[in-house]
């Protein structure tokens, strides 16, 4: 097994595991006092909402996967991308020589309203061509922060180690851990705005002890070793 195809995959099938949990496991757990604190990385309590995405982060981690086996069969890696530094003053100086007055002001051409990725009502989960496609022509790094915002994956979703993984594997391959963080910060927004609404619904708040009402609620944290089977709703509510 080529050794960076080993790593990624091995991120891989922990997010894969922790997509099927989820899957297994959250429609016995909407009404758990501290559901918040796992909705609140997807931005919504709605669960038809979540499944979708988690259904959808699922498959791409299943096309993902086996992108990655047949390129190891063919013994071929993927190399790492090499993290941009900042940019060396001889390098900024030639930037600023090559740039020209343009001769007629340019207009750019009209945009429609950018589409919220987030928003229910653009929500689709492509077909398995679709996702092979998509694997395919998208860094690594790309698909698995793809597949992270799927999962609601959030720090406090995470065991420390595995959080810094993921971090590595998408500044080491393509991907773009801002954009990873500023949509967990929208999400978490929405979600506060969507919980403001509906004041009465939840006694907990969802910032109170999240690693714990996440253990509380799947059994354990990304990174650690999952349960043989779901909680039990029953022990996990009595037990909050």
């Amino acid at each position: 097994m080529p050794t960076c195809i080993a790593a990624i995959l091995s991120v891989v099938r922990i997010l894969l595991g922790y997509g099927k949990h989820l899957d297994q496991t959250l429609p016995d757990q909407a009404a758990h006092p501290r559901f918040p604190t796992l909705a609140t990385g997807f931005g919504t309590h709605d669960m038809r909402h979540i499944l979708g995405h988690v259904q959808r982060g699922i498959l791409r981690a299943m096309m993902l996967q086996r992108f990655l086996l047949a390129r190891a069969a063919q013994g071929r890696d993927i190399e790492p991308i090499e993290p941009r530094g900042p940019a060396e003053p001889q390098d900024i100086e030639a930037m600023e020589m090559k740039r020209r007055a343009p001769a007629q002001p340019r207009t750019s051409p009209r945009r429609g309203p950018s589409i919220d990725p987030d928003d229910p009502m653009h929500f689709a989960i492509p077909t398995l061509k679709e996702l092979e496609a998509q694997v395919r022509r998208r860094s690594v790094g790309r698909t698995i922060a793809a597949i992270c915002m799927d999962l609601g994956v959030t720090a406090n979703a995470c065991e420390g180690g595995f959080w810094h993984e993921i971090w590595q594997t998408l500044l080491h391959f393509g991907g773009k851990f801002e954009h990873v963080f500023s949509v967990q910060e929208s999400r978490k927004e929405a979600f506060q705005n969507e919980r403001d609404k509906r004041p009465e619904t939840w006694i907990f708040d969802w910032r109170d002890r999240p690693k714990d009402a996440i253990r509380q609620i799947l059994g354990y944290l990304l990174g650690e070793s999952p349960p043989r089977g779901p909680p039990d709703p029953q022990i996990l509510t009595t037990s909050s």
